[in-house]
């Protein structure tokens, strides 16, 4: 196809069954590719939405509002949510777009059915019939699982159909997984279990664990013994010997998906159908069907050595990269740590962003590649749109699929990620998943750092500051001017300290009240404040005490008056008319930094010059100062 925008069909799952997850999207990509329309995988922590609720699945339903959706595929056992489930169906309805829902029933849906049963039987009587095989052993799921069970109820009727049993001591329990099949195959052998003609096994996953079991007791498969698995995983062909199996038709299904979506028409929204999606028996080496060659052996062997490399690199890479930030504050640091990260992998597309914590509409880039091209954007509003340049992305005939998925931890959605990727495997999608994993852990750690810095530095500001007037109190106004004189371009300057004291707060208390006191003081220190702005600090150092400090390249002492005068008359135009006046007495005090003995000299000096001024202006006896006559 020409390089034209395509149109998305969201896909949404979770991570929880990577092997099935992968295999549908490997021929989803496959049907798609030089068509009009691109897969956009949405993924999902399950956590996070869990225990947030009704908020994460709204930022998570966000992800979806991009221009051009053509449709949507739901993995509904995957999700395993009905809340989510019917969500993002209502989301689709809304847009009138078609859902279609994998192994889950719902109303308004295209419902995909996998044929299970007729599937599993086709590998069952493989074995049984084909191949001949009488002595069998059922590796099975879960014990009650209904897939389970029903294929526990199918093997054992094809071998009563041939004259054979399948006892119950023949039947082991593997949970679908591998660690549960090497621990039933433990008890299997220990318990005196002797070597069956064949295992027929509920999935690849155990089939593939039966085979390396096998193989470290010297037990040659399929020369010794046949295995069998179902549901078609890719690992399945890479594994050696390549797994015998049954694997759905999914080209199948994702043609006729493409044909119903070319042919949607918005009033069908809504409308229920039923699919039925059959499997193909595809017969393999472990069965003895194929038999492997040198070349291909050798060959699959230096591909898992060059994985191998790959992933212990990639772990590596992800490693340090999370050891530099547990205790990084800043997101321009971490996005100079991403680079690297992301230049590993030479995928066409790669965006990160972190929400803006003061409007979440917009988000913040962190990231930004394009074929190893790397730019540097604005913050945007990311609702809608996803990424800046999604029409390019859409556009890109290299990008097979998206990969998009929320950066959350169990109480926050913290930014988010999207890849634009070309070669499809279970590692790329597995990488994908960790680059989520670590993402999230790094911006986790990272915004925590800065919020417990803010809130120190928030901490130290009520340490420091007045709570009355917000300037700084004795401690905070010490430390600041220590600091300042500490600084190189201080020592050619000189040091001016002001001492000043309210006239007459007592009797403003007195006789309108504390709140009136208090009143004239924010007054005071207001203009204070005013007079010092761009020139020095101030501080208050309680009750009617006050203290504010300059350095230049002059002494201040020559303008003292002047500087008092200006404070008065300015905090008299802050407070407004009164039955009073704002008055101050002022001392002063200056040293030339180089000669500094000790702030405390200086302390005392200013006192002494205020406490001279007080004097001078006292009022005569019998009149109540600051009070209007």
């Amino acid at each position: 196809m020409d390089s034209k925008e395509r149109k998305v069909i969201a896909v949404c799952a979770s991570w929880e069954d990577v092997e099935n997850l992968n295999l549908v999207l490997y021929h989803m990509i496959q049907v798609t590719e030089g068509t009009d329309y691109l897969p956009m995988l949405v993924a999902f922590d399950r956590s996070s939405i869990e225990s947030r609720g009704e908020e994460s699945i709204r930022e998570f339903l966000s992800v979806f509002e991009v221009e051009n959706l053509a449709g949507f595929l739901l993995f509904g056992e995957m999700i395993r949510s009905d809340t989510i489930n019917r969500q993002l169906i209502r989301f689709a309805h809304g847009r009138e777009l078609p859902v279609f829902m994998l192994e889950r029933q719902y109303e308004g849906c295209i419902n995909l059915s996998l044929a299970y049963r007729e599937g599993f039987e086709r590998v069952a009587r493989h074995i049984v019939e084909d191949h001949g095989c009488r002595n069998v052993v059922m590796v099975a799921g879960i014990r009650g699982n209904v897939y389970s069970e029903e294929r526990i109820d199918l093997c054992r009727r094809i071998l009563e159909e041939h004259g054979s049993a399948l006892p119950q001591e023949r039947i082991l329990y593997g949970d679908f997984w591998d660690e549960p099949t090497t621990r039933a195959l433990n008890a299997y052998f220990g318990a005196g279990g002797a070597t069956p003609e064949a295992f027929v096994c509920c999935n690849d996953a155990m089939a593939i664990a039966v085979c390396i079991y096998l193989t470290e007791r010297n037990i040659q498969v399929p020369d010794q013994v046949r295995v069998a698995g179902f549901d078609g995983i890719l690992q399945g062909e890479y594994h050696e010997p390549t797994i015998t199996t049954a694997r759905p038709d999914y080209t199948g299904m994702f043609r006729k998906m493409l044909e119903k979506i070319e042919a949607w028409r918005p009033e069908e929204s809504g409308r229920m159908e039923a699919w039925t999606v059959p499997f193909e028996l595809t017969p393999r080496e472990s069965c003895g069907c194929e038999r492997a060659d040198a070349f291909s052996t050798t060959k699959k062997i230096g591909m898992l050595k060059m994985l191998n490399l790959t992933y212990t690199r990639h772990i590596r890479s992800m490693g340090n990269f999370i050891r530099k930030t547990l205790s990084m504050n800043s997101l321009e640091k971490l996005a100079d740590e991403i680079r690297p990260l992301f230049t590993m992998w030479q995928n066409p597309y790669c965006f990160a962003a972190v929400l803006d914590e003061r409007d979440p509409e917009f988000a913040r880039p962190l990231i930004h590649g394009v074929h190893g091209r790397f730019s540097s954007d604005d913050r945007f509003r990311w609702k809608g749109a996803l990424v800046p340049d999604i029409e390019i992305l859409k556009a890109d005939p290299s990008v097979r699929i998206m990969l998009a998925q929320l950066l959350q931890n169990e109480e926050e959605t913290m930014g988010y990620l999207v890849s634009g990727v070309n070669k499809w495997d279970l590692w790329e999608q597995e990488r994908f998943e960790e680059q989520v994993l670590f993402l999230s852990a790094a911006l986790n750690a990272v915004i925590g750092n800065h919020r417990l810095e803010q809130a120190n530095e928030a901490i130290l500001r009520v340490a420091e500051h007045d709570y009355l007037t917000g300037l700084y109190n004795r401690r905070g106004f010490l430390r600041e001017l220590e600091r300042r004189l500490q600084l190189s371009r201080a020592q050619g300057l000189t040091l001016t300290l002001f001492s000043m004291d309210m006239d007459g707060l007592k009797g403003i208390n007195d006789r309108f009240g504390h709140h009136e006191g208090d009143h004239a003081i924010q007054c005071l220190a207001r203009a204070i404040q005013s007079e010092m702005e761009g020139k020095g600090i101030c501080a208050r150092y309680g009750g009617d005490e006050f203290a504010f400090a300059v350095l230049a390249e002059d002494s201040f002492l020559p303008q003292l008056d002047a500087i008092r005068e200006r404070i008065e008359e300015g905090a008299r135009e802050v407070c407004g008319p009164r039955e009073y006046r704002i008055s101050a007495s002022l001392g002063a005090c200056s040293r030339p930094v180089r000669d500094l003995a000790t702030l405390g000299q200086l302390l005392v000096e200013a006192d002494r010059m205020l406490y001279s001024d007080k004097m001078r202006r006292k009022q005569p006896r019998g009149g109540l100062p600051g009070l209007e006559s």
